[in-house]
């Protein structure tokens, strides 16, 4: 019964349709007076509980630095709603109410609230399920035990792609493991939450391969359990799989900003060395812990939004370590907010120049990147980032990159993201060696 109830989508289907059901009707019930005095109050609260929702959206963003882009229209007007339902309730209990009103407003306002806080989550498609709004991210059993670690002897540098060699062997697991573990900053000195790890079914069997990597950075705000209660990753992950032969990369997800409001934005400036992070303690820990190929030529990084802006700097300033990468929606450039000077005050003490020395665009006007390929995606109803895919693009291709788009329906959302994970891994396959060229 339980898994019954908590496996109900929030997004689509019968709940968030009776929501706006039982949400309509309880508007209707705290509008409905006879009193014209009601009405301008009404029309009062209308105003009030927008300019809240505009209110709240330009502390989000120009004084908290939660997010660097405006927030879209519509989370601004389901706040509005949110708001003007909470106002529409406190305003019943002022023009004195019958007993049945009083009982019964807050109970409306609850619905109103849940109804708006339903359409701002569709958005984002953050959580999916009863189970998601509940629990949060699936539990993840913790650290890597011994018989997963990596063997003893030198490491494989594979030349040839894994798939060249490999013939699945009879009972290998239909299903990946997904461990969380905490990669320390060692030479960065950047503290990160503790990340997750995904590994193949290949990885199980007696005499694993050399697997390839990649690595994924969430949007921010966010936390690397996204890739799992939003994206559903293991589960594309797994069927990825089921049609290699239980090949599939080793997914690592590292956590660059150390707190889900917090944003270094992938550099090495006054607020952490999130790029020595990225480039140096996750590649250490990765092949220091885990039996991988250590060719960089089968190594990738990629995110979505902040973490899609990361891959684009990942490429740019180490293609060495990560030539192939994959960015769902990026940023144009990395930012704090949309004031860039507050960037550049706040990250490099107000010295442009260097802010622009380390920014994607200025790297790939002035280097040459023959031996990175990229893939570009965004949102169909996501006018900014696919703007800023197509400007990125067009700037890798200028610099000598191979790059591929696609586009996919949905907004700037983590519904994009899982109906765009098995592209994804399409385009990552050749290049990780998961198929044979």
């Amino acid at each position: 019964m339980h898994k019954l109830l908590y496996g109900i989508n929030v997004i689509d289907g019968w709940l968030p349709v009776t929501v706006m059901v039982l949400a309509l009707v309880s508007l209707a019930f705290l509008l409905l007076r006879r009193r014209w005095h009601w009405w301008v109050y009404c029309v009062v609260t209308g105003a009030v509980a927008a300019g809240l929702a505009a209110l709240c959206g330009w502390l989000v963003i120009h004084a908290w630095y939660w997010w660097p882009e405006d927030l879209p229209f519509d989370v601004i007007v389901w706040a509005g709603v949110a708001f003007w339902g909470i106002l529409l309730a406190v305003g019943t209990f002022v023009y004195r109410p019958s007993w049945f009103r009083r009982l019964l407003a807050p109970v409306a306002a609850v619905v109103i609230v849940v109804f708006g806080g339903l359409q701002i989550n569709a958005y984002f498609g953050e959580l999916t399920t009863v189970g998601d709004v509940v629990f949060g991210a699936p539990a993840v059993p913790k650290g890597i035990p011994p018989f997963l670690r990596k063997r003893k002897g030198p490491d494989p540098f594979e030349r040839a792609a894994v798939a060249a060699g490999w013939t699945a062997p009879k009972g290998v697991k239909a299903h990946g493991v997904v461990r969380q573990v905490p990669i320390p900053g060692t030479l960065s000195h950047f503290h990160g939450r503790p990340g997750l790890v995904y590994l193949p079914p290949a990885y199980f069997v007696q005499h694993r391969p050399a697997l390839p990597v990649l690595v994924l950075v969430t949007g921010q705000p966010g936390y690397p359990g996204n890739w799992l209660d939003s994206a559903h990753l293991p589960a594309a992950l797994d069927s990825f799989a089921a049609e290699h032969g239980g090949l599939a990369p080793i997914v690592v997800m590292p956590d660059p900003n150390g707190s889900e409001t917090g944003n270094t934005m992938c550099m090495d400036t006054r607020l952490g060395h999130a790029d020595t992070y990225l480039s140096k303690d996750v590649p250490n820990w990765i092949k220091s812990t885990l039996d991988v190929d250590t060719n960089p030529r089968h190594w990738a990084f990629g995110g979505f939004s902040f973490g899609a802006t990361c891959a684009v700097q990942m490429v740019t300033r180490h293609p060495d370590i990560y030539p192939t990468f994959v960015a769902l929606a990026p940023e144009a450039e990395p930012a704090l907010t949309v004031n860039r000077q507050i960037t550049i005050d706040h990250a490099f003490g107000g010295n442009t120049a260097a802010f622009e020395a380390q920014v994607p665009l200025t790297l790939m006007a002035e280097h040459r990147y023959p031996e990175a390929q990229g893939w570009f995606a965004a949102g169909q109803e996501d006018a900014v980032f696919t703007h800023n895919a197509k400007v990125l693009r067009a700037a890798a291709q200028k610099a000598g990159m191979h790059t591929e788009m696609t586009s996919f329906p949905g907004n700037h959302s983590w519904l994009m993201v899982t109906s765009a994970l098995p592209s994804l891994l399409g385009f990552l396959a050749k290049p990780l060696g998961l198929v044979a060229r």
